[in-house]
Parts: structure tokens; C-alpha cells; sequence
């Protein structure tokens, strides 16, 4: 078995954050031993000097409310976000160890310019491994 077949996704996709926007995506981790969050930000239309003003990880015992950040997980100096034209115009990472935080975990991020922002966690070390599409949190489930 591929350990990838396992997880469990969560997404979200903000098509139009403005710079003085937040987009968020909490996330419940219940179940789950290991997360690992991707945020893509598309290419901006002018030039930055930083992808994301605000880029963290908050945690929470109640969904919705009482977030504070974790410690560790924000990104503080984002390098500039590529313009109209590239592939992405950035993208960054969170890996963390669930056992050690509270259930819920939320995703900020404050883009440099009026950008779409995407969340894609991967949930893994799960206590029951996804079987179907609906439990591994995708439309369709494949596996070779």
C-alpha cells in the first residue's frame, strides 16, 4: 500500500483575495496524526515585494473561534509572488505533528497583491484509512 493512499484531503480555493484580505481554512484534524498544508497563491498582477503579508497556522479546541497561532509554523520574510504569465506565482508548505496541538488547525494567509488562494491539506496517520472517495474528503478515489 502507498501511505499516501491514507489521507484524507481538505481544500479550499479563495478566487479573489485582496491584499488587505485574509483567506482562512480550518481544518479538523480529529482522527489524524499528521497534517501537511500546501497554500498556492496564482501569479500576481503587478509586482510584490512579498507573496503574503500574513502566512500562519492557528490552532483551537472549538471550531470557529479561540484560534491562536502555533508556534513555529508562520512564515515571517515571504519572498516575492511571480507575475501575470508564471506557473504559480508562489507556494508554500506546513508539515506538523497533530498529537501535540489542539483539534482544530487554521490556515491564514494575507496575499501580497489581489490574488486566488488555495488551502490543500493532506490528513495522514489516520485512525481509519479512507476507503471511498467521500472519506478520503475528493470527488474520485483511485488507487493502482
Amino acid at each position: 500500500m502507498n501511505h499516501l493512499e491514507g489521507t484524507k484531503t481538505a481544500a479550499k480555493i479563495s478566487t479573489s483575495v485582496a491584499a488587505n484580505a485574509t483567506h482562512s481554512h480550518e481544518i479538523d484534524t480529529l482522527g489524524h496524526e499528521y497534517l501537511s498544508v500546501d497554500v498556492v497563491f496564482s501569479p500576481f498582477t503587478a509586482a510584490t515585494t512579498s507573496y503574503a503579508s500574513v502566512l500562519k497556522l492557528q490552532q483551537s479546541d472549538t471550531s470557529g473561534s479561540g484560534q491562536t497561532d502555533i508556534s513555529g509554523l508562520s512564515v515571517t520574510s515571504a519572498g516575492a509572488g511571480a507575475t501575470t504569465g508564471a506557473v504559480i506565482g508562489a507556494a508554500a508548505r506546513f508539515n506538523l505533528d497533530t498529537r501535540a496541538i489542539k483539534r482544530y488547525v487554521t490556515v491564514v494567509a494575507t496575499p501580497g497583491n489581489t490574488v486566488a488562494v488555495a488551502t490543500v491539506a493532506r490528513l495522514g496517520k489516520s485512525q481509519d484509512m479512507p476507503t471511498t472517495a467521500a472519506k478520503a474528503g475528493v470527488n474520485d478515489f483511485v488507487s493502482g
